[in-house]
C-alpha cells in the first residue's frame, strides 16, 4: 500500500493507493474522524458488481446511511443529475454533518463532488475512483463540475476531498474501452512528466493495455505524485502551473462536445495531444522530426478507433466556449519537449485547422 499525501493551503488529505484495501476503509473513515452520516452515490454498473460488498462493509459502520445509483456518463454530469442528489440529501433529512463517498469514475466524482460543495455549503467528500482514469486524474485536485447546454464542465468549484481511496482492484472488471480512456489521461502524463516516466509508459504499454499489477500501481502512483504535486502550488488555477494539466484538453473538450459526448474523455484527450503537437509544429516550437517522434506514444492507441472523421471549422467553433479562452482568442498548452511546456499559447483559426487536418490524417 502507498500513501501520497496531497497538500495544499486548505487541508492535507491522505491518497491511499493498493491492491484489495477496501475492506480497510470504514477503520481509515473512522481514524480520520469523518462523519458516520453517509450519501453513497455509486455508479449502477459498479453497484452491480460490488454492492453487496459495499453495502456490507458500510453498514457493519455508519450510523446513517443511504446509497444512490447514477449511471456513469456525461448525461450525468448536469445540473438536472445535481438537482437529485440534493432533493435526495432533503428528503432523507442529510444536514452539515453529512459524508458524501462517490464510487464510480470521473463523472460520478465530478457531480458528486459539486454537490459536497454546494450542498449546505460544504460537506465532507470521499472519492473511490472505480476507473483507470479516475484513479489517476479526476480523483486528485478538487476540481468538480457539470456540464452545461453542450458546454464541458461549465458550472463547478473548487473543493478538496478528505479523502482518495484507490484500490486497483476495482479496475479488473472495467471493459477494455475504459482501460483506453484511462491510457488517453496517462499519455498526457508521460509529456508533461519526464522521460523517465514517458519511456516506461511507452516501454510498457501492452502491460498497461492488460492491467499488469505492477506496471499499473506504479504508473497510478506516478501519475498522482505528479498531479498532487503541481495541484499544491496553484490550488486554484490562478497561477498558471496547473495549466499544465490541461495539455491536449481544449481540443479534447470540443472534441466531446462535437461528438455530443459519445466518445469518452481519455480518448478525446488521446486525440487532443495529437492536435497540440501538430499545432507546436505549426507554431514552430517542434520541428518535424520532434513531432514524428512525439506521435508514436498517442499514435499506439490508434488501432483502438477512437475518434470518427470530424468538420474542422465546427470544432473550432466549439472551442470559444472553452474556459481557457480569453477576450475571444483561443489558447493552448504546447509542448516543447518532454516536461517542457508552454502555456497561453495564442494560435489562429488557419493555424488550428492546420492541427485539426493532421490529426484527421493521422487518426481517422
Amino acid at each position: 500500500m502507498k500513501i501520497i499525501k496531497a497538500k495544499n493551503s486548505k487541508h492535507d488529505y491522505p491518497i491511499i493507493i493498493g491492491s484489495n484495501i477496501i475492506d480497510n476503509l470504514p477503520a481509515r473513515l473512522s481514524k480520520a474522524k469523518l462523519s458516520e452520516r453517509v450519501l453513497v452515490i455509486i455508479d449502477s454498473s459498479v453497484y452491480k458488481y460490488y454492492g453487496k460488498t459495499i453495502k456490507k462493509l458500510f453498514y457493519s459502520w455508519a450510523g446513517k446511511i443511504h446509497f444512490l445509483k447514477i449511471a456513469a456518463g456525461e448525461r450525468s454530469k448536469s445540473l438536472g443529475s445535481a438537482g437529485k442528489i440534493f432533493n435526495v440529501l432533503m428528503g432523507e433529512s442529510f444536514g452539515r454533518d453529512t459524508l458524501i463517498i462517490s464510487i464510480g469514475g470521473g463523472t460520478i466524482g465530478d457531480v458528486s463532488g459539486f454537490v459536497a460543495s454546494t450542498y449546505m455549503r460544504g460537506v465532507q467528500l470521499v472519492h473511490i475512483p472505480t476507473t483507470l482514469l479516475a484513479s489517476v486524474d479526476s480523483s486528485i485536485g478538487g476540481k468538480t463540475a457539470v456540464n452545461l447546454s453542450g458546454a464541458k464542465n461549465a458550472v463547478g468549484t473548487f473543493y478538496q476531498p478528505c479523502m482518495v481511496y484507490i484500490d486497483v482492484n476495482f479496475l479488473r472488471s472495467l471493459p477494455r474501452e475504459e482501460i483506453v480512456s484511462g491510457i488517453g489521461e496517462i499519455i498526457k502524463y508521460g509529456f508533461i512528466s519526464n522521460y523517465e516516466l514517458y519511456n516506461y509508459i511507452y516501454s510498457n504499454f501492452n502491460s498497461l493495455l492488460e492491467l499488469k499489477f505492477n506496471v499499473l500501481k506504479k504508473i497510478i502512483v506516478e501519475s498522482v505524485k505528479l498531479k498532487s504535486a503541481v495541484v499544491s502550488k496553484d490550488l486554484f488555477d490562478t497561477k498558471g502551473l496547473r495549466r499544465i494539466l490541461n495539455f491536449g484538453h481544449t481540443f479534447a473538450h470540443a472534441f466531446e462536445s462535437y461528438f455530443h459526448f459519445r466518445i469518452n474523455h481519455g480518448k478525446a484527450v488521446a486525440a487532443g495531444i495529437v492536435a497540440a503537437l501538430y499545432l507546436s509544429y505549426r507554431k514552430k516550437i517542434i520541428n518535424l522530426n520532434v513531432l514524428d517522434e512525439l506521435l508514436r506514444l498517442p499514435l499506439m492507441l490508434k488501432s483502438k478507433n477512437f475518434i470518427a472523421d470530424f468538420d474542422s471549422r465546427e470544432v473550432i467553433e466549439l472551442m470559444k466556449m472553452d474556459k481557457k479562452s480569453r477576450k475571444g482568442e483561443l489558447n493552448f498548452v504546447l509542448l516543447k519537449n518532454i516536461g517542457e511546456i508552454l502555456i497561453d499559447v495564442n494560435a489562429t483559426k488557419s493555424e488550428i485547422k492546420y492541427a485539426l487536418d493532421g490529426t484527421k490524417e493521422a487518426l481517422v
